[in-house]
């Protein structure tokens, strides 16, 4: 039985369609930016990628409960910063179950009775 070969996709073939889309979306080969981009590209981002509609929000709470404060940190390093915060609460929290419900989380102790 002989094998079928599989024919080897060229990177004009890949290139060639995008260079056409990108020039339809992009009215007077303007550079692509966020307020040039078509509403129906980034609505189907945000529909493909909705943890990026998350993070946004997070974010932008951040900033706002932060106040000027936020305006010395850049967005990476904010991200950052909630990811160890929210880190840190969960484990403190985690120890302090343990010390009381001897050795084990609420969540765990729920799951053991059929809870969440």
């Amino acid at each position: 039985m002989g094998t079928v070969q599989q024919p080897l996709i060229t990177e004009e073939q890949i290139v060639t369609p995008v260079e056409q889309v990108l020039e339809t979306i992009t009215p007077g080969n303007e550079p692509l930016t966020v307020e040039n981009i078509p509403k129906t590209i980034t609505k189907s981002l945000d529909e493909l990628f909705p943890e990026q509609q998350y993070d946004e929000k997070n974010l932008k709470r951040v900033k706002e409960t932060l106040g000027k404060l936020a305006n010395k940190f850049t967005d990476g390093e904010l991200r950052d910063v909630v990811a160890e915060t929210q880190y840190l609460a969960e484990t403190w929290l985690d120890d302090f179950e343990r010390s009381i419900f001897k050795g084990s989380t609420l969540k765990e102790l729920l799951h053991e009775k059929g809870g969440i």
